[in-house]
């Protein structure tokens, strides 16, 4: 089951900011780490960038390709932070949060700084612990990433990732750290297409496009060594209840091309509200006995009055 809670972050939770132009705002930061492994363990026994193995993913042809143009991001703002319950069937397993964080500078380039934390609680923990935090930052123009760090801690399961896109040379820096098994650990390139999403922000770029019934968005996006190419396909319109409220909603199912990061044996469905901001506002998933179910049960830092919300 603890499975899903690392796919419940890796894709439901998608928080994204609106640049006010308030450049006090705006960190420098040029390395971000955010924890994952003390700086003295990430760095030994890594090998220069331009040493490392490049692994073929995919049969694209690299391009010097130009950045994609800027536009207006209106569907979130920095601040937004959406609380979420997670249920095994009727049970109350854990909680997870999306979190817009800031905005700050990653070598240079103003970024947005996405978050994700998933954990169990304390009933489930003697279980199967967890305590699972991804991040992604994403150029603020152009909306595509520069880092993508996941840390996992699922019982004695212990590993981080942490990705460094290199869109002029169309590559990823991959680093993979598994605590318990020194022999997993990775260090590689891998070819990318250019100005690629990880899985995270690619969400987040959902949120800001216009989404039709019976319509499939498309996005190319980068998880380790893989390119996926994600359909993102919108079903149906639905009113739901949560304990956030009562909203109309668009259906949307994430699809992914080949073996991918989600590997799950049921469909993964998730509710986003019908309107501008495309909160997310439920997903489910179906596993082998039941079905696991993220609920939306606190907003902090969105719009009010939320056009898609029912009174």
């Amino acid at each position: 089951m603890l499975y899903y809670f690392g796919m419940f972050c890796l894709f439901c939770f998608f928080p994204v900011l609106f640049i006010t132009g308030d450049s006090t705002k705006i960190q420098e930061s040029t390395d971000i780490y955010l924890g994952l492994r003390d700086s003295t363990h990430a760095d030994s026994g890594l090998t220069s960038i331009h040493s490392l193995p490049v692994v073929d993913s995919s049969s694209f042809v690299p391009s010097k390709a130009s950045p994609p143009a800027s536009f207006p991001i209106t569907a979130f703002h920095v601040g937004e932070k959406l609380t979420f319950k997670i249920r095994y069937g009727f049970i109350k397993a854990g909680e997870a949060v999306m979190w817009v964080k800031d905005t700050l500078k990653m070598n240079g380039v103003p970024v947005y700084h996405l978050q994700t934390t998933a954990r169990s609680v304390p009933a489930f923990d003697w279980i199967f612990k967890v305590r699972d935090e991804v991040n992604s930052f994403v150029t603020v123009s152009g909306f595509y990433s520069l880092r993508f760090e996941k840390k996992l801690r699922e019982g004695g399961y212990k590993v981080d990732l942490i990705v460094d896109y290199l869109h002029e040379d169309s590559l990823a820096h991959v680093r993979f750290f598994r605590y318990d098994r020194d022999d997993k650990n990775q260090d590689f390139k891998v070819k990318i297409p250019p100005y690629i999403n990880d899985i995270l922000s690619s969400f987040y770029y959902v949120r800001t496009q216009p989404l039709k019934v019976g319509r499939s968005l498309f996005i190319k996006n980068h998880e380790k060594e893989k390119v996926y190419d994600l359909r993102v396909h919108v079903y149906k319109k639905e009113i739901l209840e949560v304990d956030a409220g009562t909203f109309r909603c668009l259906v949307v199912e994430p699809l992914l091309k080949g073996e991918g990061i989600f590997k799950q044996k049921g469909r993964l469905k998730i509710w986003l509200t019908d309107d501008s901001y495309k909160i997310p506002v439920q997903m489910t998933s179906e596993v082998a006995v039941g079905h696991i179910t993220t609920e939306l049960i606190r907003m902090e830092g969105v719009p009010d009055p939320i056009p898609a919300r029912l009174e």
